[in-house]
Order: structure tokens, then sequence, then C-alpha cells
């Protein structure tokens, strides 16, 4: 088997574990609170990562500047979907999270100017005419769907962040840097509000423990060494799935119902999606994804 194919394939197998993280989590938020779990997830997977992470004693205070702003974005993005999960379903939660490809072009535009194609533009408004249909009651819009709302737009915020930084910082100790900063500000927030408090029970636990150490530290390993092999619309494309594998768990796992226009809803933001990344030729969003890729000229 090519390696570039063995490499998307383990990538599918991630964002299909990442899809049933959002049954897990939502289940897990009924003992735990947000801060407690994204605590727990990331301190496990800050944990598993020192291992493999050889230079961090060679990182300069810039580096750890860069892993750090990063860390902190990405803070507020799991912050805002996992509070938004105690408040929404699974599948909601999994579609509305992955508008985070359709912000990303508009920030890119706002803070590097490089404008969006036409297939972007157009992609977008599908996902946006989708994304009324799935999350709208009435004439407003759940407290829940909100949350993870702007949750993708942080999402969004983070992939241009690393645009900027990840050609300045060690790959690996970028990743290690904002995972570590993820845990300590969701420690600090979780013991602060003194909502702090470990799982009672091991269908808990061992949730917690798959997505932290599978889900986030070895995630990011493949994901990165996909992005090496294969073409940044290959990868854009393979993570639109994670709505999808989002929706099926959260069918068959989660119990979720979606009604027929709510389904036309979900269907609508994945075409949009598509619609979004094919157009990936002739603009710059795939490079954002892919930190690896040579830049374009300014």
């Amino acid at each position: 088997m090519h390696p570039s194919t063995a490499w998307c394939l383990a990538l599918i197998g991630i964002t299909a574990l990442w899809g049933w993280s959002f049954v897990a989590i939502h289940d897990a938020l009924s003992t735990l609170t947000a801060s407690s779990l994204n605590a727990l997830r990331f301190l496990s997977g800050t944990i598993v990562m020192v291992i493999f992470i050889p230079r961090l004693k060679a990182l300069s205070l810039k580096e750890v500047g860069n892993g750090v702003l990063a860390g902190s974005v990405l803070f507020l993005a799991f912050t805002f979907q996992t509070s938004g999960l105690t408040y929404t379903s699974a599948s909601n939660a999994s579609f509305i999270t992955g508008l985070a490809i359709l912000f990303t072009p508009l920030f890119a535009l706002l803070f590097l100017k490089l404008r969006p194609s036409k297939q972007q533009l157009l992609g977008g408004l599908t996902a946006t005419a989708g994304l009324a249909l799935l999350t709208l009651k009435g004439l407003s819009i759940h407290l829940g769907d909100l949350l993870v709302l702007i949750c993708a737009a942080f999402t969004a915020l983070h992939i241009v962040t690393l645009y900027v930084i990840s050609k300045r910082t060690d790959t690996a100790a970028l990743a290690f840097l904002q995972i570590s900063t993820v845990a300590i500000l969701s420690l600090i927030w979780s013991v602060s509000a003194g909502e702090f408090k470990l799982p009672k029970s091991m269908s808990v636990t061992y949730p917690i423990l798959i997505i932290g150490i599978v889900g986030t530290a070895l995630a990011f390993f493949i994901q990165t060494k996909a992005q090496t092999t294969a073409s940044p619309s290959t990868i854009a494309l393979i993570l639109v799935l994670e709505p999808v594998f989002g929706g099926i768990f959260g069918y068959f796992l989660g119990g979720d119902r979606l009604s027929t226009i709510n389904m036309a809803g979900a269907l609508l933001i994945i075409i949009g999606m598509i619609i979004s990344e094919t157009g990936l030729k002739i603009t710059t969003i795939g490079k954002i994804h892919d930190p690896q890729s040579k830049r374009p000229q300014q």
C-alpha cells in the first residue's frame, strides 16, 4: 500500500473517532462539567506527548509564546464546544463545528488579506442556509447551537493563527504547547470555579482517556504525517467526514433524531463544505490547513 493511502486511511479513522467523541462528550457531561472534562482530556494528551517530544528544553521564549497564543485560541474553541454540548445534541454539534472551514476564508481575508474564491463564497452561502434549517427554532437559535457556532469561529481563527506561526515553531513542539496550554487553562478555570472533579465511573473515564490519548495526541501525529504525503485538498475533504461520522454516531449511539428539515440542513452544510474545499486548487485555504505546504506568494 502506498504511504499516502495508508496515512489517509489512518486519518479517516481519526475523523471517525472525532465524530464518535461528540457522543462520548455529550454523555460525559451528564456527570462532569465542561471545564473538568476539557482539563482531563488535555492533561492526558499532554502526558502522552511529553514522552514523544524530545526537544522541549531547546524551545525559545518566542516559540513558547507562539504555542501559548495558539493554545489560548484553541482553549476558547473547545470551551464553547463542550459548553454547547451541554445544551444541544451530538449531531447538531458535529455539523455546526464543521462550519469552521467556511469561517476560515473570512478570517484569512480579514487578517491575512487572502481573498476567498467564488467556490468558497458559494459554499459559505450553501452551508449558511443549511445551518438555518438545522438550528433555527422559529425565529430564534438554540443556546447550545449558538455556543457551538462560536466554537466554529474560534476554530477557524485557530487555523489562521497556525498559518502565521507554524513556520516559526517546530511542528511537534507547537502541538504539545497548544495541548498543554488548553490543559492548564481548563484546569485553572475548573478549580477556580469550584467545578473540578474526577469521573466516578470507568464508563466515563475510558472515553475521556481515549479522546485525550488517541483523539488528541495520536490524532495530531497522524494528521501531520498525512499532510506530508497527500495534497491539501485531499486532507480537507477527509476532514469534512467528521460531521458525517458525528451524525451517524449520534443517530445510532446517542439516540439523536433529526427531522426532515434538520436532515436537509445537515446535508446542505456538508455540500457547502465540499463546494468550498473543491476550489482549493485556485485558493490558499488548503495551505492554511496544511502547515507543511509551501506558502503562497504575498
